[in-house]
């Protein structure tokens, strides 16, 4: 049955990640004061880019045409390791190592294709994420802290039962943080702009176009989905029925993505020099989190 939940699960999660994206969208435009766009532009937006004729750079290679195959595969791979039922099946795949990894590559292949493109916005593109990989990773261990206390393993599973409100408030802002770093929201980087003086992500994909493109994009949306939707699998407690567990958290989704347009309505961009102090303040809450659960300070 778990089996059964997962898949469809899965299956749900890349289904509306477009829309996901859609309602951040149009939360952060509202509260601008704009009208925003359709809560079905992400599908629109993949479906006009899809249409359209692909074409590469001059002097790029197999590189920039397979990474967007590639991350948007292990995205995939990503949702598919969340577990969904807030019950794991089986011990692996649903291992916090194989999350962490898959992120990684994700990464990797983008800067990558970012250098690949022999253009200029895509290798300071690359430069920026691999330096914000680099703080990134450290933060995501740490925020993870917690559940190494509780369970003494890396397969993910709920710790909300085993927490007291401090430890467990300071792991969801510390993820929080690492979040918005890892997806490149607010106050990190800004999707909206395609200003060279504050790109990051936007800089590896400037040289994409049709069917590579809308690969990129899909990948995107269902990182931002399945990241959203961690948060609340190892935070939020699971109930006793799989199915109940599943649909809260597809909906708990949904909401943390109107929050996350209210936060980026709210905040500017940081400085770049700003984001390690940015990166060790989450970390920071993730590890404090940690020491008080191996050593029982709130008892």
């Amino acid at each position: 049955m778990l089996w059964g939940v997962q898949g469809i699960s899965v299956v749900v999660v890349i289904m509306m990640a477009p829309l996901v994206l859609g309602i951040t969208q149009i939360v952060k435009a509202r509260l601008q004061g704009r009208r925003g766009p359709s809560l079905w532009w992400g599908y629109w937006v993949l479906a006009k880019t899809w249409g359209k004729e692909t074409t590469v750079p001059e002097y790029s290679s197999w590189i920039f045409r397979v990474a967007p195959s590639i991350s948007l595969a292990a995205m995939v791979l990503v949702a598919a390791t969340i577990p969904w039922a807030g019950r794991v099946p089986t011990p692996w795949p649903h291992d916090l190592l194989t999350l962490f990894f898959l992120l990684a590559l994700e990464r990797f292949w983008v800067g990558l294709a970012g250098l690949d493109s022999a253009g200029t916005f895509g290798g300071l593109g690359s430069s920026r994420i691999t330096t914000l990989g680099a703080g990134i990773e450290p933060a995501l261990f740490a925020a993870f802290g917690v559940l190494w206390a509780v369970s003494g393993c890396t397969t993910i599973s709920t710790v909300v039962g085993h927490l007291s409100l401090l430890p467990w408030g300071m792991a969801a802002v510390s993820y929080g943080l690492v979040m918005l770093a890892e997806l490149g929201r607010l106050p990190i980087d800004n999707v909206d702009t395609h200003l060279e003086l504050t790109m990051m992500h936007e800089a590896t994909v400037l040289e994409y176009n049709g069917r590579l493109l809308a690969e990129n994009q899909a990948a995107i949306a269902v990182k931002y989905t399945a990241m959203l939707g961690l948060g609340w699998v190892w935070l939020s407690p699971s109930l006793e029925s799989p199915w109940i567990t599943a649909v809260l958290h597809l909906s708990e989704i949904m909401v943390t993505a109107a929050i996350v347009g209210g936060i980026e309505s709210r905040f500017a961009k940081l400085r770049y020099f700003q984001i390690p102090t940015y990166l060790a303040m989450a970390s920071g809450l993730g590890l404090l989190a940690f020491y008080l659960m191996m050593t029982g300070g709130l008892n």
